[in-house]
Parts: structure tokens; C-alpha cells; sequence
């Protein structure tokens, strides 16, 4: 399984042999499920702290996001898994959501968040995504700040109760799942990456500025953002 395999909308293709449900007029309709998929985006925008937080980062950085022009609905491979989520296509610098597999607000929240952080990366960094170091580092980074608490945790295969470095485990153990199911790393070249930059990018808190766990953690950053010159965007 590859990038066009799971996404293939993605370079002009489509999906073949479409469930009965997908070619029904109706709810079920890929056109359907697209526009209820760009919906939720734009209620993200205007609504959720988190991707506030991080537009308004971009935006300072010199990386103003055009909701129009970097986030994409569109069908995927069908799946439950993350990789069938969605993703971020480096070569368009765009974030696409899966219309046929992510339906509430949350999940395409989710999606949006973790691959802003591959924007943001992208946008401050000398970034090279052939080289695996790198993307490891916004994997952990990602799973540091915005995607390890404790139920989320205890779901990721290879969890155990009563180690003393919970949230680090589980910040390796999500970000060696993203690199080898999204982002299509080898496990043996994703562990030893994540090893090898684990520490310095563990410590690398931007944009948020915090590890956020809950809804509270999510409200302080946003609020928090102009310590670190970002501005709201309007």
C-alpha cells in the first residue's frame, strides 16, 4: 500500500468499483460526502481553538493558509484505520481529508491538526521529506503536543500501565505508528529515526507552546499565542 494506492484522487485519479452507496444519489454520494466534509473544515476554522492557533502561527511565520487553496475533500481508499483519514500532500503544500471515511467535526478536526503541523515545519524549516530524520521530527512533535493523553494511549498498540515516561512512550510509540501507516516508512528505518532526534524534538514545544490533554490545555494556547507573536486570524 501507497500514497496513490490509499489516495488516488490525489493524482487524478478515481476510485474504482464504488460501494452501492457511494453511487446512490443522496447522503451517500461522493458529492455529498465532500460538501458535509468542507462544512466541517470551515467550522474548524472559524471555531476550533487549536486550528486557530496554528493558522495564526502559519500566518506569522509567512505561510498564510487560503482555506480554499491548501485543504482538500476527497475519496479515499475506504478504511478505519489512520491512513485512510487523510493526509498532507507536500508536492501541492495542501492538507486532504478523506470525505468517505471522516464524518464529525472531530475527526476532520484530527486530520486538519496533525498534518498543520507538516505546514508549519515546512514553513520554518529546511525541510526534505525524503529524509526520514525529518519527518520523524514533526511526528513527534505532533503526537507531543496535541495527540497523546492518556485514553489515546492506552488504545496505541504497545502501551503498558505503570511505566514512569507514559506520555513519552506514548509520543514514540504514535509517531512510529504515523511514519510507517501514513507517511509509508519502513518500521525498522521509522524506529530508529524516532530514536535517533527523539529527545530534541520531544523538547521542541512550537507553536503551541504547551502539551495540550484536554479542552482547557486547548483554550490557554490559543490565548497564549501572542507570547509567541501570533496574531488571531479574522
Amino acid at each position: 500500500m501507497d500514497f496513490e494506492d490509499l489516495y488516488p484522487e490525489r493524482r487524478g485519479n478515481t476510485i474504482i468499483n464504488p460501494s452501492v452507496l457511494q453511487r446512490a444519489a443522496g447522503a451517500g454520494h461522493p458529492e455529498a460526502l465532500k460538501s458535509r466534509c468542507e462544512n466541517r473544515i470551515i467550522e474548524n476554522v472559524e471555531s476550533a481553538p487549536m486550528i486557530r492557533h496554528m493558522l495564526a502561527a502559519l500566518k506569522a511565520s509567512g505561510c498564510p493558509v487560503d482555506i480554499t487553496k491548501h485543504f482538500s475533500c476527497e475519496m479515499c481508499l475506504k478504511g478505519s484505520d489512520i491512513q485512510y483519514f487523510g493526509n498532507y500532500d507536500e508536492k501541492f503544500n495542501q492538507i486532504f481529508v478523506c470525505a468517505n471515511n471522516v464524518a464529525t467535526f472531530g475527526e476532520v478536526h484530527a486530520v486538519m491538526l496533525r498534518n498543520l503541523f507538516y505546514m508549519f515545519d515546512r514553513c520554518v524549516n529546511k525541510y526534505d521529506f525524503d529524509n526520514p530524520d525529518h519527518i520523524a521530527c514533526t511526528e513527534i512533535r505532533k503526537a507531543n503536543l496535541a495527540n497523546c493523553n492518556y485514553m489515546s494511549y492506552m488504545f496505541t498498540k504497545g502501551a503498558s500501565i505503570g511505566v514512569k515516561r507514559e506520555h513519552a512512550n506514548c509520543v514514540k510509540l504514535k509517531a512510529f505508528e504515523s511514519l510507517v501507516k501514513t507517511r509509508f516508512v519502513p518500521d525498522e528505518i521509522a524506529k530508529e529515526s524516532v530514536d535517533k532526534v527523539f529527545d530534541k524534538c520531544y523538547k521542541d514545544l512550537e507553536p503551541i507552546g504547551r502539551r495540550v490533554k484536554n479542552l482547557k490545555d486547548m483554550l490557554m494556547a490559543n490565548e497564549e499565542k501572542f507570547l509567541y507573536g501570533y496574531h488571531p486570524i479574522k
